[in-house]
């Protein structure tokens, strides 16, 4: 089979595959791309590493005739980024792919396809259909907030809830919670609750970003133990996590005290000076809450100590709260630099509410000051 693909395009296709790709497995298939040719329709892209799978067609692709060839992923992606010419042209010779490229030509020896992993289908019809922009934007306000260390497998995933015309994301690590709530253009066929993992969501945003999927709708539905996202040719599954999610509208405060209002921007900068002078053993900022300013203090043994301030809106007593500064900073990273941002709190020991605006919540847990 020959194939020929805008190189632009072949190169996105292989990057999001390469990131699905397992890096080191027992199954060398999955540390693997499948590219399918169809002399009708093109060619096709897929990649799993049991968790996440990804199947995507590449526009204005060619080929001769109907083949596949399976090549290791991190390999395909260091070839394909050597390509200098407007269009990429291989061939399958004997299980191989071959490329030709200026003075170059790459000979990539490909894999058996005998444990080849079936993608399954998008069923017939969706569960629901949210806009890209909408679902990317939730899924940047909470996936960064699902545990890193080993526990709970819960705890490592994004909780999905669709219900009726509302959709809503949840992450969690025990010591911040972030929350989106919105509605959908048109209710749900059908309700459901999971927890994806953030492997599959990251891609999916990666997806939506590019100038082909960013003002589409992405159709969702489940399947058994997996989610699929399919938004224009592209198809994105999700295994599901097991487990049960906390109980976590128990942790968002229903009321507090105290509240200040500070722009994003401003916070951002006054919080990434102070956290200048911290280090991994005294990860730990003082927040000085007074009237009209916000100071904002670091300091750690050998290292030095930092002061920023920041102008705020408050009326109260002086208060002292501890955060960790990355558990803050995250947060911000996604908000809107110009928004006002809302920050409620009863006292040091109580979780403290951020907020940009009303359909985002997020809840962090203070830390003791020294």
């Amino acid at each position: 089979m020959k194939v020929t693909v805008p190189t632009h395009v072949f190169l996105d296709g292989v990057s999001h595959g390469a990131s699905v790709a397992a890096s080191k497995s027992p199954k060398q298939v999955l540390e693997c791309l499948v590219l399918r040719a169809d002399a009708r329709t093109g060619l096709s892209l897929e990649a799993t590493d049991l968790d996440v799978g990804l199947r995507i067609h590449l526009a204005e692709s060619e080929a001769d005739e109907d083949g596949t060839v399976v090549v290791p992923a991190a390999r395909l992606l260091a070839v394909a980024r050597e390509v200098d010419e407007d269009s990429t042209t291989f061939e399958a010779d004997d299980g191989a792919l071959v490329l030709a490229t200026g003075r170059s030509r790459f000979r990539v020896r490909g894999e058996s396809q005998d444990d080849l992993v079936t993608l399954p289908r998008f069923p017939p019809s969706a569960a629901a259909q949210v806009p890209a922009p909408l679902l990317r934007d939730m899924i940047r306000r909470t996936v960064f907030a699902t545990a890193k260390e080993a526990g709970r497998f819960a705890l490592h995933g994004v909780l999905l809830v669709i219900r009726g015309d509302q959709i809503e994301m949840v992450a969690t690590d025990g010591r911040r919670l972030a929350r989106v709530v919105s509605r959908l253009p048109e209710p749900a066929a059908r309700d459901f609750r999971v927890i994806l993992g953030p492997k599959g969501l990251a891609l999916l945003d990666r997806l939506l970003a590019g100038s082909a999927y960013e003002k589409a709708t992405v159709a969702v539905a489940q399947e058994e133990r997996q989610v699929m996202f399919r938004v224009g040719d592209a198809l994105v599954i999700s295994r599901l996590i097991d487990g049960s999610f906390p109980t976590y509208e128990d942790v968002i405060p229903k009321r507090s005290l105290h509240q200040l209002s500070v722009t994003v921007a401003d916070l951002a900068g006054a919080l990434r000076q102070a956290a200048l002078l911290t280090t991994r053993d005294a990860l730990s900022v003082e927040f000085g809450i007074e009237e009209g300013e916000l100071t904002i203090r670091s300091r750690a043994l050998d290292i030095g100590e930092a002061t920023a301030r920041a102008p705020v809106q408050y009326e109260g007593p002086s208060v002292r709260i501890g955060f960790n500064p990355v558990f803050v900073q995250e947060a911000l990273k996604v908000m809107e630099p110009a928004a006002s941002l809302h920050l409620s709190f009863t006292d040091a020991k109580a979780p403290t509410l951020l907020t940009d605006r009303e359909d985002f919540t997020y809840v962090v847990m203070p830390i003791a000051l020294e």
